[in-house]
């Protein structure tokens, strides 16, 4: 481990008390990406990786690169996102090698909204988040309104059956009809709701607003996810 930034994350690693492996989970990255680092066989990572980095481990992109202090807008930054990641599935929470839970795709639309094709693109191993679940399902995400919870490419794990529930991630649909056709659909972090109101927040660009629940009827809750990465 002889480069600065190898050792900034070390450091960091050591006062978090996280291993490479869990914090690279915990970014949505393969699990052994910042044990690369660490050993010299991987390049600096640039952009979202390096950004995805800075907040799992509490800092700045600038930090890690050149050892330049922390901006105080990142720590908001983090304190805003920490509760706002959904669960990674890992592997060993697969729990039938049968492929048996639909993943329906989601085409980017207008304003951060969704076009929902309920036409499996694929099956996937079902995780144990959704074992016995009925009508449970995955989203497969495009657009950048939900990132660093979700990247493009992301499977959104789908609980149908789950209540509303504040400060978790839902998908938000007019009046879906499951497997006929297509459903306009948002996926957001629940903030607020009250009977005539959804509080939704979204992180690119950042914003906090409200939609009538007269227009967005049905709540479904999202457990967890697979990453794309």
């Amino acid at each position: 481990m002889s480069s600065d930034l190898a050792t900034r994350i070390q450091q960091r690693l050591s006062e978090l008390g996280k291993s490479a492996r869990g914090a690279s989970l915990e970014a949505g990255l393969s699990d052994g990406f910042i044990r690369n680092i660490l050993t010299g066989k991987s390049t600096s990572p640039r952009g979202d990786t390096l950004e995805k980095l800075a907040i799992v481990l509490g800092t700045s992109e600038a930090w890690l690169l050149r050892g330049e202090p922390a901006e105080i807008e990142n720590s908001d930054r983090r304190e805003r996102t920490k509760g706002f990641s959904p669960v990674i599935i890992p592997g060993e929470q697969l729990v039938s090698n049968d492929k048996k839970l639909p993943v329906y795709a989601a085409a980017r639309g207008g304003d951060g909204h969704h076009i929902v094709t309920f036409d499996p693109i694929d099956y996937l191993k079902m995780p144990a988040v959704l074992q016995d679940v009925k009508g449970g399902y995955g989203l497969l995400l495009t657009g950048d309104s939900m990132v660093p919870a979700y990247w493009p490419g992301d499977t959104a794990l789908v609980n149908p059956n789950l209540p509303p529930a504040r400060d978790t991630d839902v998908v938000l649909y007019h009046t879906p009809q499951f497997h006929q056709g297509e459903e306009e659909a948002i996926i957001k972090r629940l903030v607020g709701v009250n009977d005539r109101e959804w509080t939704l927040e979204q992180y690119r660009p950042e914003r906090v607003f409200k939609e009538s629940r007269a227009d967005w009827t049905v709540c479904h809750r999202v457990v967890g996810k697979y990453n794309a990465r």
